[in-house]
């Protein structure tokens, strides 16, 4: 059965938690592992709390005329440099999250002993390849794209442990296709935890801001590309960060989690009292004090507070202990 909050690493992931962070280099290494390796430095540097990597083979993944194939081909990194990439994620910190095309990939990153697999949104209708990543007993966030029943049904598919990726699927995507104000409503509809893929212009200084904006309508978890290279803008990685502006996203979504407070209102604060009954004149001892001898004031916050405007109904009709001098304070040991 589903849940609202899963374990991710040593991270907990869902309702009630902080909004996770998850730095999604997809091919920005361009078939390099040393540019791998670099984009897991820049990604830890950068305040992430999690990298996500697609591991595949293009083969098996793209027929032999696709257009994509030989750009694919060349992005692809062997084995041994995959083992060495995803053991130096894990030594960083960071929670690894490998994206699996196939079962030889999800192997590959069960043996590296990664903390979860992500699924490609386009393989919503591959039970075969969601079932497979659910039976490695790791979460599987699930790329969401198409209706209710086609997601509950990959949800089903992915286990127990599971969590819904949604976001524009071309990128980069203007500021109308975000519906960021869906997101809350997904995770109540589907009772897991909802993550948010940012496809905005990296370019864009809304871009900084948009995981922030996701966070506050429901989003437990945000991804935001990641490259090295800024100047390579050609398709999904428009929507792409430099290392130096991912770091100004994240201390963005922090500082709008820390200005969210909780929901329950603070005690007011000193200094931030309301007024007291005052003497409106000279109060003779043994007076019986009436409505037109009372007067509501801000009294000094050094001195102990009286009794508020709303308990004058306890003063009117009492005899004063002693004399009341105008302006002072009343208090109820000044009265009878």
């Amino acid at each position: 059965m589903a849940t609202a909050t899963l374990a991710l690493g040593g991270r907990r992931l869902g309702e009630g938690q902080p909004c996770l962070v998850v730095a999604h280099v997809g091919t920005a290494h361009e078939g390099a592992a040393d540019a791998a390796l670099r984009l897991i430095e820049a990604a830890f540097q950068s305040g992430a709390d999690a990298i996500a990597f697609p591991v595949f083979r293009a083969t098996d993944l793209l027929a032999r005329r696709h257009p994509d194939r030989k750009e694919m081909e060349k992005a692809e990194l062997t084995a041994r440099d995959w083992r060495k990439v995803l053991e130096a994620a894990r030594a960083s910190g960071l929670a690894v999250v490998v994206e699996a095309f196939d079962a030889a990939s999800r192997d590959l990153a069960l043996e590296a002993a990664v903390d979860a697999f992500q699924a490609h949104p386009t393989d919503l209708d591959h039970p075969e390849l969601l079932r497979g990543l659910a039976a490695s007993g790791l979460p599987v966030l699930v790329g969401a794209a198409g209706d209710a029943p086609r997601v509950r049904e990959a949800l089903a598919a992915a286990g127990g442990a599971a969590a819904l990726v949604v976001g524009p699927p071309a990128a980069p995507a203007p500021a109308e296709e975000l519906r960021l104000a869906e997101l809350g409503a997904l995770r109540e509809r589907f009772r897991v935890p909802i993550g948010f893929l940012d496809p905005t212009d990296g370019g864009s200084a809304f871009a900084l801001l948009v995981p922030a904006l996701a966070a506050a309508h429901g989003a437990d978890f945000v991804e935001k590309r990641l490259t090295l290279d800024r100047s390579r803008k050609r398709g999904e990685w428009a929507a792409a960060l430099s290392p130096e502006d991912f770091y100004r996203m994240v201390e963005l979504l922090r500082q709008s989690e820390r200005a969210r407070g909780d929901a329950e209102p603070p005690p007011l604060q000193a200094g931030a009292r309301g007024r007291s009954i005052v003497a409106a004149t000279l109060i003779g001892r043994g007076e019986v004090l009436t409505a037109e001898m009372l007067s509501f004031k801000r009294t000094d916050d050094r001195f102990e507070r009286g009794l508020a405007p709303a308990e004058a109904h306890r003063v009117i009709g009492r005899r004063a202990a002693r004399p009341i001098q105008a302006d002072e304070t009343i208090r109820e040991d000044m009265l009878q």
